[in-house]
């Protein structure tokens, strides 16, 4: 009987395939359609999709609008520009980037399931400490200049972190992103309104827990699948 192609010779399948020849595409193409494949579909779909929790909080806090939603906007598109480029290895930081899709799908922390929660973790964590710490520098009078540089350089620097992260060993690795995740979760937490918006707009206090489980589940698992 004729091999098919979802058991092909040597035991391949053809998602396996499939994954390899677009891996391979995205290493030899360099071209626009390259890049907004990487900084679109994989950057901006990425980051939209599995920081969702954070962007809810964001866009809730009423408080001051302007600042906030700046600053989110501003991080955000930083980090897909920064996840872009380290996809394209346009840009090199010691260690390469982990393809969100190389994950099987399957449960475990080291599967699909178990990778998407601590890459969303680490995520949302960025865009929330870009997000708050922008706002606050519009806040304490840097204007809108201050509230880009902030959010921008913590999107920027987060992101080009993320490969020697998951690189470092275990424990250390672990550390890093425990203490990372303190200082976002707090940031957040301690913003001019935000308690108050808790007993206001409970979603964002579910949002706001979401992401403290995510962040947990990083840490406690302690591997390197960030």
């Amino acid at each position: 009987m004729a091999p098919t192609d979802e058991s092909p010779p040597g035991g391949e399948t053809r998602t396996r395939r499939r994954r390899r020849r677009r891996q391979r595409r995205d290493d030899d193409e360099t071209g626009v359609d390259a890049w907004l494949d990487a900084t679109v579909y994989f950057g901006l779909g990425q980051h939209l999709l599995l920081a969702l929790p954070m962007l809810w909080v964001a866009f809730m806090t009423v408080s001051t609008p302007v600042a906030v939603t700046t600053a989110a906007v501003v991080s955000l598109a930083v980090a897909c520009l920064a996840i872009g480029a380290l996809r394209m290895n346009a840009v090199s930081v010691g260690a390469p980037w982990h393809r969100i899709e190389d994950g099987e799908i399957g449960l475990g922390p080291d599967a699909g399931y178990g990778f998407l929660v601590r890459r969303a973790a680490y995520l949302n964590a960025t865009l929330g400490l870009g997000t708050f710490l922008g706002a606050r520098a519009d806040l304490a009078g840097a204007g809108l200049p201050g509230s880009v540089v902030v959010a921008g350089g913590v999107a920027l620097c987060a992101m080009l972190a993320l490969p020697r992260l998951r690189a470092a060993p275990v424990r250390a690795s672990a550390a890093v992103a425990g203490a990372y995740y303190a200082v976002s979760l707090l940031v957040v937490a301690t913003f001019p309104g935000m308690v108050g918006l808790f007993s206001l707009s409970p979603s964002v206090a579910l949002c706001v827990l979401a992401v403290a489980v995510a962040a947990a589940f990083d840490v406690a698992v302690g591997r390197d699948q960030r």
